[in-house]
């Protein structure tokens, strides 16, 4: 375990990454609109949160484990959003 300054910075990194999607989810969701939305951008972002999950998991770090979780969960809504409301096509 760090510091506490290296535990607030962290916490506080992993706080603001996951949020981060927040207001595209709201967005898409009041909109019903995902035409916006590249599924590059979704896919590498999922998998980005799904390999940093399990990075968490190897290191038994909570604060990883527990905020790419729910990083995934908004990526997974967004993909959801994006095949529903837009389809498969390349934009």
């Amino acid at each position: 375990m760090g510091t506490l300054t290296e535990e607030i910075i962290g916490c506080t990194a992993a706080l603001l990454t996951t949020i981060s999607f927040m207001p595209q989810v709201f967005r898409t969701w009041k909109t019903k609109s995902a035409n916006s939305l590249s599924w590059y951008m979704l896919g590498i972002s999922a998998t980005a949160a799904l390999l940093w999950l399990f990075y968490g998991l190897y290191l038994q770090n909570t604060i990883i484990v527990l905020s790419n979780s729910i990083m995934g969960l908004l990526q997974l809504c967004l993909i959801c959003f994006k095949f529903r409301l837009s389809g498969f096509s390349h934009s």
